[in-house]
């Protein structure tokens, strides 16, 4: 196994876990501010690892859905801090 591999195992472990952990935790909003930055972190290294390393660039799709919930949780998480004013 090469570092290549290794960090995208990581990134995608890190980043299933703190989805599930957002979805546990919908009230704490501590918590999914660092939930977004973790998730957009391993989002960006997944995405260049795969146009640094594969030729089949159409696996780009799963971090463009995942940046996609993201962005979803950031727009509802503005919701929560509006109310909050």
């Amino acid at each position: 196994m090469n570092i290549v591999y290794i960090t995208s195992i990581i990134s995608v472990l890190l980043l299933l876990v703190f989805i599930i952990l957002s979805i546990v935790k919908t009230n704490s909003l501590s918590f999914q501010i660092i939930y977004i930055v973790v998730a957009a972190f391993n989002i960006g290294v997944i995405t260049s690892l795969i146009l640094i390393n594969y030729s089949n660039k159409s696996a780009i799709i799963w971090p463009v859905l995942l940046f996609m919930h993201v962005i979803s949780k950031t727009i509802t998480l503005r919701k929560h801090l509006k109310q909050l004013d």
